[in-house]
């Protein structure tokens, strides 16, 4: 078992800091303000989305395989009686000369290799899309 600890306070109204051994990350701590940085909701999509994106790098050296760019929209739906989520989606764009199909394969095994993913899915909805490209693939093809 590995064992994960980080320290938030509360460093003004506006703001809470979270730390974890040498590094510090600013966060939004007033409900409603969209100025003060990334609220809760904002950072946990972060956590799910860097840790997909982590998986796929992951699974591709594993596999000796080539990925370029990769990038991930995500968003949450929020319900407000019981204030909780209901639902995450995202989009993963990977840019890769690999056939779609090995690019698909990659991605199911970054969910499965993706502690935060796991673990949210286990709890609401998530679903995704991939957005496979070539490298060289004319970047606004209709669909946007």
């Amino acid at each position: 078992m590995q064992e994960y600890s980080v320290t938030v306070s509360r460093q003004d109204v506006n703001h809470a800091v979270a730390t974890t051994r040498s590094f510090s990350l600013t966060l939004g701590a007033r409900r409603g303000d969209l100025t003060a940085g990334f609220n809760p909701v904002e950072t946990l999509l972060s956590a799910m989305g860097s840790c997909l994106l982590t998986s796929l790098q992951m699974v591709a050296e594993l596999s000796r395989l080539p990925i370029g760019e990769t990038a991930m929209t995500l968003t949450a739906i929020r319900e407000d009686r019981p204030l909780r989520l209901v639902a995450i989606s995202y989009r993963l764009r990977v840019v890769s000369p690999l056939p779609a199909e090995r690019v698909e394969r990659l991605w199911h095994m970054a969910e499965k290799n993706s502690t935060v993913y796991q673990t949210l899915a286990q709890t609401i909805s998530v679903s995704g899309e991939l957005d496979h490209r070539n490298p060289g693939d004319d970047e606004h093809t209709g669909d946007d």
